[in-house]
């Protein structure tokens, strides 16, 4: 991978972006962007613009959301204990013997959430606990101490880094979906240094808050008014023991970005992702659309009248756990994808369904 790249990926894959606190990894992800694009800007709730050829036509809005899932202090008992609650689908079972940053106004605070030895619990038959029950220690003996420290409402991240644990694997917490407003910057780059061949006004958008309602995307589709829509996320590699292929189809790490069928994603789109597939000798995993969730994408394509829409995935194991991995194989490839997408779309293509 490019050094500066790189270097973008760790700086973003560090910074503590919770669901409604995201302006710490936007402020990274808008200062990369002006470097590559001929447009930037944020709106009132800190969503991240990128424009690169902005009299092209048609639109393609590139979307990643940069909110990752976290805690936030929800009381603070007697004891100097903290109560918290979870921005995002959280597994409570998870969370026990975690150490944390809460993320004050006087700066991060660190904190461990506690887990009872396994001599001293009364409950023996390992039931996971409910996530009020859980506490976090920072090492206050009272309320009155806790308080001079952290507040109801601080934001906590899990302390865990980006780190390579081969020449292709990387574990980090919350590529999901950081690495996707990567994504989008890398394929703005690209197709900046390919210019000539671009048609289409490419447009990245850093969205926030789809951790808790895809709320961010719902902002950017009135904000941009795309033509079409390219939803870049991260998707459940499921080569790992434990999951039912039959359950939720197979996804290898590894293999290539995956295309999803049906629902949102859009036939014309999807054509044109697969002809970029063929032209540049990717291979693609495909996937039938999400039952058991959603991305911006859900947001996007119902919205404005109805904005045509694929969802790209990125194949991760352990995800909305503390750490998740991806392939830099399938991180290169999703980026050659779209840019090659992008390279091909030209002045008056429209998207409508064949009948």
């Amino acid at each position: 991978m490019r050094k500066q790249s790189l270097e973008f990926l760790k700086e973003l894959m560090t910074s503590p972006t919770p669901s409604g606190q995201e302006a710490p990894g936007q402020k990274i992800w808008c200062t990369y962007a002006r470097q590559i694009a001929d447009q930037v800007r944020t709106d009132s709730y800190g969503n991240a613009i990128a424009v690169l050829n902005p009299k092209g036509s048609p639109k393609i809005m590139l979307d990643g959301h940069v909110d990752e899932i976290g805690l936030m202090i929800k009381h603070i008992h007697d004891n100097g204990q903290l109560a918290f609650q979870a921005i995002g689908g959280i597994n409570a079972a998870l969370l026990r013997s975690k150490r944390v940053n809460i993320h004050t106004a006087k700066g991060v605070i660190r904190g461990v959430i506690g887990a009872v030895a396994p001599h001293l619990k009364k409950d023996k038959d390992g039931k996971a606990p409910a996530i009020h029950d859980l506490t976090i220690d920072i090492g206050a003996k009272d309320d009155k101490a806790a308080r001079k420290r952290v507040s109801v409402g601080d934001v906590i991240t899990f302390v865990e880094t980006f780190e390579m644990l081969t020449d292709d694997l990387a574990i980090a917490r919350a590529f999901d979906n950081r690495v996707g407003t990567w994504a989008a910057l890398e394929v703005l780059r690209l197709a900046k240094a390919d210019r000539r061949k671009l048609d289409a006004c490419l447009i990245a958008c850093s969205s926030i808050q789809e951790e808790v309602g895809l709320k961010g995307a719902t902002m950017n589709v009135f904000n941009v008014r795309p033509d079409a829509a390219l939803v870049i996320e991260v998707t459940h590699a499921t080569d790992t023991p434990g999951i039912s292929a039959a359950q939720h189809g197979q996804v290898k790490l590894g293999e290539g970005p995956t295309i999803s069928i049906g629902r949102e994603n859009h036939p014309a789109v999807i054509e044109k992702l697969r002809a970029a597939a063929k032209a540049k000798k990717i291979k693609l995993q495909i996937e039938a659309f999400s039952a058991s969730g959603g991305t911006d994408a859900l947001a996007i394509y119902a919205a404005v009248g109805g904005v045509p829409s694929a969802v790209i995935g990125i194949p991760t194991r352990y995800m909305h756990s503390t750490v998740e991995m991806i392939s830099f194989k399938d991180l290169h490839k999703t980026v050659d994808l779209l840019t090659e997408t992008c390279l091909n779309m030209k002045k008056g293509d429209e998207f409508a369904v064949k009948i």
